[in-house]
């Protein structure tokens, strides 16, 4: 029977047996599960049983639903693993596999019996028939005296093949319940070597994660080399590294290398490897800016990056690798240090990759419609500018010149990213964004500010005023396009 062990703050462990057909998780008392814990929402999620197994729906909770660390919306449990309720840590132990696979088992094997059931009938009626043909023929010797027994020796040997052949079914049944039962045992082996694998796989990670963070402290920066061989420049005085809590380098999501580090399919596998290196590299090229050899290692990988994924043709995550590819190499063509904004947006970009090779995600992406971009801007030429750069990466771009008409548009379609021009006539563009964000449907909708401002600051909510990132004029088009692709992605796969 399912079970579900929840964590508790208070270090006790509540265990539930899963036996309906929904149940439904959250912080209020009318839940089948309740889990008073203000991280839980009042109606978090629900688990729906089909199919044998139980589906987690995320019930648009205000602080998500994860499976093995990762934010999921709707998920089938079809093996163990480990959930969290906004900060509740729980533990999802399904259907015991090899209980499963001896009903299977045992189900063939009641299907086997059966029909051994009805030959035996049919092998009984046969023996009926010859025991009373045996029986009129000694009748028949008694009466008439004779001695002839060749009938009689003929339905013996008829008599005994059929015995013979009902103690072969015999023992085939015996064999088959043996051989079901050395399964039902390697099954059981097979579940606890899994689950001892499994633990050992979250004691490496936890040593991993409390290795960087000492690594961190002391000043050595924990992103995996590409060969092995421990490639640490000396960072300059002053220099941007991802070691610096507040970079630009430091990722959105901090467990981005350590779910590239995770084995994949090998169709993946060596795209997550390619974006480990390129992180690194990138990393390098930051602390010693004029270092030449890092400066073309990282033009050389994100090449490199760009061959594995075309076989992927017209997927998401070739476009964006063709859309990083050319924002390195034109920042690298330049001399001097990368700009914080732009290492920023490849750093996104990554963790957005980072996500996208998983295989269940690869083949989502094969389903997705064609994001569609509002653009907002006064500047006609910027205008057919934006128009024309969005949709070389294939985004429906949607234009609007001025602020009035920017709700109409937005109420008329439903939008996965906004491009807002700062400097426009009439409202500002932080009133204006709050009257998007007003609407329902634009709450968690990517908001870019177009500013002309520099100074604008890209890390705090409360500079950005409702928006979700901003860009600066005039606008480098390379950087647009991965911010575009981006944004519009994580609106899409719901990873804001």
């Amino acid at each position: 029977m399912p079970t579900l062990r929840i964590q508790m703050p208070d270090q006790l462990e509540v265990t539930h047996q899963l036996t309906g057909e929904r149940i439904t998780i959250g912080r209020t008392p009318d839940n089948t599960i309740q889990i008073q814990n203000p991280a839980v929402s009042a109606r978090h999620a629900e688990l729906i049983a089909e199919d044998g197994h139980y589906r987690l729906h995320d019930l648009e909770s205000t602080n998500l639903t994860f499976v093995d660390g990762l934010p999921v919306v709707d998920f089938h449990l079809r093996q163990a693993c480990y959930l969290m309720f906004g900060t509740v840590q729980c533990s999802f132990d399904p259907a015991d596999g090899s209980a499963e696979e001896a009903l299977m088992t045992r189900e063939q094997l009641e299907k086997d019996v059966a029909f051994l059931r009805t030959e035996n009938a049919d092998l009984r009626a046969r023996q009926l028939s010859l025991q009373r043909r045996l029986d009129m023929l000694s009748s028949a010797r008694l009466v008439t005296g004779r001695t002839d027994s060749t009938p009689s020796a003929a339905a013996q040997d008829s008599l005994r093949a059929v015995v013979t052949e009902r103690d072969d079914l015999r023992h085939t049944v015996a064999g088959l319940r043996l051989e079901t039962t050395n399964l039902t045992q390697e099954l059981e082996a097979a579940n606890r070597e899994r689950e001892r694998l499994r633990c050992a796989i979250a004691g490496l990670q936890t040593e991993k994660v409390s290795l960087g963070r000492a690594q961190q402290k002391s000043g050595v920066a924990a992103v995996p080399p590409m060969n092995g061989a421990p490639i640490r420049p000396v960072p300059k005085p002053g220099a941007l590294t991802s070691r610096d809590p507040g970079s630009a380098l430091s990722a959105l999501d901090p467990r981005a290398t350590q779910r590239l580090a995770l084995p994949l399919d090998a169709a993946f596998q060596p795209i997550a490897d390619t974006l480990v290196a390129l992180r690194s590299a990138l990393d390098r090229v930051s602390g010693v800016p004029d270092d030449d050899f890092s400066r073309v290692e990282l033009m050389t990988i994100s090449t490199q990056l760009v061959d594995l994924t075309a076989s992927l043709q017209d997927h998401p995550i070739a476009r964006m690798a063709a859309s990083v590819e050319t924002l390195l190499h034109g920042l690298l063509a330049q001399p001097g240090a990368v700009e914080d904004t732009a290492a920023r947006t490849v750093v996104q970009a990554l963790d957005l990759l980072a996500r996208l090779v998983e295989p269940r995600q690869v083949e989502r992406a094969k389903t997705l419609p064609p994001a569609s971009v509002l653009a907002v801007e006064e500047d006609a030429g910027t205008l057919s500018e934006l128009v024309a750069l969005l949709e070389t990466v294939q985004l429906e771009t949607t234009t609007c010149a001025g602020a009035g008409a920017v709700l109409a548009q937005a109420c008329g379609r439903q939008f996965d990213l906004v491009l807002l021009d700062c400097d426009l006539a009439g409202p500002a563009a932080p009133a204006l964004c709050a009257q998007l964000r007003g609407e329902s449907a634009y709450r968690k909708t990517p908001i870019i500010f177009l500013t002309g401002s520099t100074a604008a600051p890209p890390a705090t909510p409360s500079g950005l005023r409702g928006g979700t990132d901003f860009l600066a004029k005039p606008v480098n088009p390379a950087e647009l396009a991965v911010k575009a692709q981006m944004w519009s992605l994580r609106n899409q796969f719901n990873l804001l």
